[in-house]
């Protein structure tokens, strides 16, 4: 078991300095009762120490590379999807002021270590069913899709990018799932929201990113607090934070005017 631990923490490059914890741990680390749980992510979510979320998502990248490699994906493409892991390990080191190892996004890890989303270019795609219906569309909640997604590193997030991606995309699933046949994408995420088209300009990524994507509904959230001021801020935090982006400022003073934000659920035509 520790072996494994060790050989995907050399893999994904975590940091050196977290090594001899790391092996510590593994020592006494027994993913067996994990494994026989119906959803073992979960279970490790609820506990405080996050510990246990790294060494066993660590454990199971050895599982996801090997089904992976039985459909030839390459290394690099496993790689990169597999990088989500060492992101959310480093957040956690960080929000825990570098005294914790561990790791707290696990569920989203889950989806990644079950071989449900790649990451290609500068976006992730996942195999799922969609999450809402369109009539419009002929889609119905639960038909096959792609989901976009966008995670917060991996370069400039510009529209020549995402063209880019989504061509990877469009050579990937038909190469390493043929089986798979889907009509469109579908992106639920706060960079839909309607609302920030008041603060943004045409020519703003975030602005070209949602045009391509027609929002159907949304939901109210303040997951714009997340991702431009980090993981854990609230609207209780508003008056102590300090906005730099010009998106920044908007999104803050349209909070404090009693303004609201959303996540919305949006289409694209393959």
């Amino acid at each position: 078991m520790k072996q494994l631990i060790m050989k995907w923490f050399d893999l994904l490059n975590l940091p050196e300095e977290w090594k001899e914890e790391i092996e510590r741990a593994s020592e006494s680390f027994d993913p067996t009762p994990l494994d026989g749980m119906k959803d073992p992510y979960l279970y490790l979510n609820e506990g405080e120490d996050k510990m246990p979320c790294l060494l066993y998502s660590l454990y199971k990248c050895e599982d996801f590379y090997n089904t992976a490699k039985k459909r030839d994906i390459p290394d690099d493409i496993l790689l990169a999807s597999l990088s989500e892991l060492k992101r959310y390990a480093l957040e956690y080191n960080k929000i825990t002021n570098g005294e914790k190892l561990g790791l707290k996004q696990i569920n989203w890890l889950g989806k990644i270590l079950c071989g449900n989303i790649y990451r290609l270019g500068r976006l992730e795609f996942e195999i799922r069913g969609s999450l809402k219906s369109s009539e419009k569309h002929g889609v119905n909640a639960g038909d096959p899709v792609i989901a976009v997604h966008i995670p917060n590193n991996g370069g400039p997030f510009t529209e020549e990018a995402c063209k880019e991606a989504y061509k990877l995309c469009e050579e990937f699933f038909p190469k390493y799932f043929p089986e798979y046949q889907y009509e469109y994408y579908t992106c639920n995420s706060w960079l839909l929201d309607p609302t920030l088209k008041n603060f943004l300009k045409p020519e703003s990524n975030i602005y070209k990113f949602a045009a391509t994507f027609e929002v159907t509904e949304g939901r109210e959230s303040t997951d714009a607090l997340t991702y431009l001021f980090g993981r854990g801020t609230e609207l209780k935090d508003l008056d102590t934070l300090t906005p730099e982006t010009s998106l920044q400022k908007h999104v803050v003073e349209h909070l404090k005017n009693g303004g609201k934000l959303y996540s919305s659920f949006g289409l694209k035509k393959k």
